[in-house]
């Protein structure tokens, strides 16, 4: 850790968590040949009862009303929102969580300048309601690739109980999280989108052929996570 990411650290009052900390995502350790150090902010180290919300940036209106459904009834349900703050499907579920007095978890490609700037007030919302943040870097690397995305979306999937999709193209971030959440034996319950939108019913057949759990309304979302609540996910799962 150089001098520039300890001071960030430091000022920001981010925590450094290693593997062999009481507090790191045990998931993680269980998911990853080797675990990396995540940079956390916030009050909440529960990473038990997550459930990832994710789905394009360019939802659409029906969409966007959906997620913050969603992420309402999660909250009164008390599960935490996990999402990546992007703009579209995640920003919507992380208001709705934050409109029922939920607890979300932002995952982060890297904390500085790591969010769209029009979502600001939505992260200092998540802190400021108990919420938590989540990296495996401050800076973005001097060399990235979207692979630095793609591993965000991997912690997203590796700490959540559950991926509820909502809207997805048949490429993108969020197929990418389905598919990493498949091969890890993490639940996809997928959302019947209410559009005739192409792509985003390409990205619905997709899902379906994936073997996804499909969901009609949000209600049915609470219904089909507290079955699954009964299965325990094991280290032969990963």
């Amino acid at each position: 850790m150089n001098y520039k990411e300890q001071t960030y650290i430091e000022k920001n009052s981010i925590n450094v968590l290693k593997s062999d900390s009481i507090r790191y995502p045990k998931a993680i350790t269980q998911a990853r040949s080797q675990s990396p150090t995540i940079f956390h902010l916030g009050d909440n180290f529960n990473f038990d009862n997550g459930v990832s919300v994710v789905g394009t940036r360019s939802c659409t209106e029906l969409g966007g009303i959906m997620a913050e459904k969603i992420g309402r009834l999660l909250a009164k349900n008390n599960y935490s929102v996990v999402s990546g703050l992007a703009k579209g499907i995640d920003a919507h579920a992380h208001k709705g969580c934050l409109d029922g007095n939920g607890i979300c978890i932002g995952v982060l490609a890297w904390f500085d300048n790591s969010h769209p700037k029009e979502n600001k007030p939505l992260l200092d919302k998540i802190i400021e309601n108990s919420g938590c943040l989540l990296s495996e870097h401050i800076f973005a690397p001097e060399k990235f690739s979207k692979y630095e995305f793609l591993k965000r979306d991997q912690i997203m999937a590796i700490i959540s109980q559950a991926i509820v999709v909502i809207e997805t193209k048949p490429k993108g971030g969020a197929m990418y999280t389905a598919k990493y959440a498949r091969k890890k034996n993490i639940p996809i319950i997928a959302v019947k989108p209410q559009t005739d939108d192409y792509e985003i019913k390409g990205g619905f057949e997709t899902l379906v052929k994936m073997d996804a759990i499909i969901s009609d309304d949000d209600q049915q979302i609470i219904d089909i996570l507290k079955k699954l609540k009964k299965k325990t996910r094991s280290l032969d799962d990963f």
